[in-house]
């Protein structure tokens, strides 16, 4: 039975995309196993999805303490790597996946990279070198890669979870009871950033609650949903929740999504061809994946400080079907297909 490594962890955006590939994985019966951090969400995240998950020792290289760290890592990976026998190994970015890679160095196993965003993070700029391939989401990430090397990366998009690719607007939007002539909008800050978001969003109330033919699903964020509510009476037609477990279905039946900009955000914008308002974090490369969308006029981009201009320019723009159309439109020249399917057949399996 062929035998693959998976490093991720971190963060949801490294993890998620990599478990989307295992279980596409898992159906050709290939043996996977998950090396990450016994610091991270991804000890409780992998092994919940049935994964075989080992934690390393390792922390940020900022410091004496972690690149000693980093270095027992790597000596005790290269003996796990020597004992587990995979013939293929795939890393998905993060100061995480260095032991694995360098050990993958060492033993000449194969390995295979991983990019979310449109600009390469460090981890992936230190080892693309030696990878077989590097899959990336953006086609103009390879733009940055020295020219003898371009030939190995693949523009695939971001793997996905399953149900992006099975959601159907109409369908949707007759199961959430939202009538033929309601324009909906969903509001999906993150629980990191909501807090910009979520203010804006309560000051525009009511002019939100004024349109009659709006249907708003709002998620505060985790930790944010009493801060956010609790001046309003009433929520009307709209659904406010902390956060919601059914995305990609309320995605594919609102007419306009306003989000932040995260690698895997795009990618489901993209999947299911929705116009966007975008309000990118000042960090970790969300203007540039924002950017990517914008140059093809499929969303609007605002920022952290004009975000009750972006409320208002969403209640403006969900109105407007023809120029929903054409953003929507647009989109359609980005999208890839199952990026999980593409990855594994790029990889042999």
């Amino acid at each position: 039975m062929e035998k693959v490594v998976f490093t991720t962890g971190g963060t949801g955006g490294h993890i998620y995309p990599a478990l989307a590939i295992a279980k596409e994985m898992r159906k050709k019966n290939i043996d996977i196993l998950f090396i990450g951090t016994k610091h991270r969400m991804e000890k409780e995240i992998v092994p919940r999805e049935n994964f075989r998950f080992i934690g390393l020792d390792v922390l940020p290289l900022n410091s004496v303490k972690s690149g000693i760290k980093m270095l027992k890592a790597i000596f005790s990976t290269i003996k796990l790597l020597k004992k587990e026998k995979p013939q293929k190994i795939i890393g998905f970015g993060n100061y995480i996946t260095i032991p694995v890679l360098v050990a993958a160095n060492v033993l000449k196993i194969p390995y295979y990279l991983q990019e979310q965003n449109h600009t390469m993070g460090q981890a992936n700029r230190w080892f693309y070198k030696g990878a077989k391939k590097v899959f990336v989401a953006f086609k103009n990430t390879i733009d940055s890669v020295k020219e003898n090397q371009k030939s190995k990366f693949v523009v695939t998009g971001n793997p996905l979870r399953e149900e992006f690719y099975t959601k159907n607007k109409k369908e949707e939007r007759k199961k959430l009871g939202i009538e033929d002539d309601e324009h909906g909008i969903l509001i999906i800050g993150g629980s990191l950033g909501a807090k910009n978001i979520n203010e804006a969003v309560s000051k525009k109330w009511k002019k939100i609650m004024a349109d009659t033919k709006l249907k708003l699903f709002w998620a505060t964020g985790k930790d944010n949903f009493e801060e956010a509510t609790y001046r309003m009476r009433d929520f009307g037609k709209a659904v406010v929740k902390p956060y919601f477990e059914n995305v990609p279905q309320l995605m594919a039946a609102c007419d306009l999504v306003i989000c932040r900009a995260g690698a895997s955000t795009i990618s489901e914008l993209i999947e299911l061809e929705k116009p966007s308002i975008l309000i990118p974090y000042d960090f970790v490369g969300q203007k540039e994946n924002a950017d990517v969308l914008e140059f093809e006029n499929a969303a609007k981009i605002f920022t952290n400080e004009t975000v009750e201009e972006a409320i208002d320019e969403a209640l403006s723009l969900v109105k407007q079907k023809t120029t929903l159309e054409f953003m929507s439109g647009n989109i359609k020249n980005l999208k890839k297909g199952n990026a999980s399917e593409l990855i594994i057949k790029e990889m042999g399996l």
